[in-house]
């Protein structure tokens, strides 16, 4: 049999139409929550451009299968705690209490109905006849009992607020939570004709309801993403395979949001959670910028997946950020002064303690000398391989920066030429004598690793040992990085030598975000020459 599709047309008048029907085994239940029961229809100006008119009418049309969908869910029984009843009944209030304009309701008509309620209530006296001696406490008979039920049912919309919400109950507690709600019937008809006679005040009561993310653990099982924050964070480290320092900082992370959350699922956070969360993150020892750009940045980024998995409808870290005070004032510039460059490479210069380790010797002599002449990243270097170093057909050597020695940002592969310089202090020599294989750093061990908890790969290990060498030959200033200073002093070297942008970004690596620059990636030739303009370092 032929499936009917939802689609979007045009009317005979022009106007954006559609037409969604109804499924035949829950119209009644349709019905009695939505008013329709055959069909639902789509209906835009005809004026309305065409991508706007689509969007809307998706929105529609999704939120018709939703209806449908919960209708259905709404015929399984669910069981609820008391603290998921009262949520429940605090979502049934803020809906009834809503303003009416459509047609709007008056005073007398509410009064009407809290009449008819004191009626079925009073009915039930024992002192019929002498309704001024009702008593309130007096214990209701099961006969009286279902007809302020039934009439409590009838006026609140109960039933279909039930079905709307996708909440299946078994009588017990269909007329539990009816008996519960009565009060706050009472109370909510008392909201709505102050508003019907223009008291719009707070209405203070909707603030002894539990927090609704309760209830929907239990009433929404299939909304679930069978996730938990650790779980996502999982996942997504098996698709996207991100680099081992980007796994090792935001580790943590989901650790914290797991144990602060109770392990709960990512389908039940909420945007007032995200806010929770990140007011609790700022402590003595991490300031605004860690917040921002390792805890917020990781949960925005693994939970934008989860959406992308369709296991959310949104993002609740969507730009959630922490307010902090502006950056400091920048106080020198981020390159290496002349004092500091003279103090790292004569100290590579100088004779090591044979109990450092022959590639960590390497390391201290060379890769900041590379560095210095290349604006290569120190990690970059610290991967290289004796392979990496080639002889052009013009004669000069270059390095080939390359995604299979170890981490490259962007993935992208680069040759540089080496400056004449390096020849002569006898880089080429020491790669000659070298073994196959790492430089710089010994292999990674062939040991199978946890995905989770990777180990620092060893060109990683080698830079920060060199960072803290640099820094104990007396590179103390806070306000410069003792590692990545060396491209801000290459670049601004190279500049001050005439060398052109192209070329100093093609050198170090830099996009220009030009789309253009990719048929413009300078050559071999034209690198060489460039080096060959760079100024030596004096030392």
């Amino acid at each position: 049999m032929a499936i009917c599709m939802t689609s979007l047309k045009r009317d005979r008048n022009g106007d954006w139409f559609a037409r969604k029907g109804i499924p035949k085994d829950i119209r009644d239940a349709y019905r009695a929550a939505y008013g329709k029961s055959q069909e639902e229809r789509f209906r835009r100006d005809s004026g309305l451009p065409s991508g706007r008119a689509k969007r809307e009418f998706l929105d529609w049309l999704a939120e018709i299968e939703d209806r449908i969908d919960r209708i259905r869910n709404a015929s399984s029984v669910q069981t609820l705690t008391q603290r998921q009843m009262h949520a429940l009944i605090g979502r049934w209030y803020a809906e009834f209490t809503q303003e009416r304009t459509d047609p709007p309701e008056t005073a007398e008509e509410i009064e009407h109905i809290y009449d008819a309620y004191e009626q079925v209530v009073e009915s039930g006296c024992s002192t019929l006849g002498n309704p001024e001696d009702f008593d309130e406490s007096e214990e209701r008979t099961p006969q009286h009992a279902a007809r302020v039920r039934a009439f409590v049912a009838a006026h609140s919309d109960i039933d279909a607020f039930l079905i709307s919400e996708g909440v299946g109950l078994s009588e017990g507690q269909r007329c539990e939570l009816i008996d519960a709600l009565e009060n706050d019937f009472v109370a909510a008809l008392g909201v709505r004709r102050r508003r019907a006679l223009g008291d719009f005040g707070e209405d203070t009561r909707l603030r002894r309801f539990p927090d609704v993310s309760d209830l929907a653990r239990v009433v929404r099982k299939e909304k679930l993403a069978g996730w938990t924050a650790w779980q996502a964070f999982e996942a997504w480290v098996a698709e996207r395979k991100p680099a081992a320092s980007t796994v090792n900082r935001w580790r943590g992370v989901f650790q914290a949001l797991d144990v602060a959350h109770e392990g709960k699922d990512v389908a039940l956070f909420t945007a007032e959670d995200a806010i929770n969360w990140k007011n609790s993150l700022i402590t003595e020892g991490r300031g605004t910028r860690t917040v921002n750009e390792i805890w917020l940045s990781a949960a925005r980024r693994v939970f934008g997946w989860v959406v992308e998995q369709k296991k959310i409808p949104k993002n609740p870290f969507e730009g959630v950020k922490v307010a902090g005070p502006a950056k400091p004032p920048k106080t020198r510039q981020d390159e290496f002064n002349d004092a500091e460059i003279k103090l790292i490479l004569n100290a590579s210069l100088a004779p090591m303690s044979p109990r450092i380790g022959e590639q960590l010797r390497a390391a201290y002599r060379w890769v900041p000398w590379i560095c210095a002449y290349t604006g290569a990243r120190v990690g970059e270097i610290t991967q290289l391989r004796k392979q990496d170093f080639q002889r052009h057909r013009s004669g000069f050597w270059f390095i080939t920066i390359t995604p299979e020695a170890g981490a490259v940002k962007g993935d992208k592969f680069r040759e540089v030429v080496l400056h004449e310089h390096l020849l002569e202090q006898g880089l080429i020599d020491f790669v000659a004598d070298s073994n196959d294989g790492y430089l710089f750093c010994k292999p990674a061990s062939d040991t199978p690793i946890d995905p989770l908890n990777p180990p620092r790969p060893p060109h990683v290990i080698a830079r920060t040992k060199l960072a803290d060498w640099v820094r104990k030959q007396g590179v103390e200033d806070p306000r410069i990085r003792p590692n990545h200073a060396w491209r801000h002093t290459f670049k601004r070297r190279a500049a001050r030598a005439g060398i052109e942008q192209r070329l100093r970004d093609g050198i170090c690596g830099h996009s220009s975000g030009s789309v253009g620059a990719i048929y413009e990636t300078p050559s071999l030739e034209d690198i060489a020459e460039a080096i060959s303009r760079f100024p030596r370092y004096d030392v």
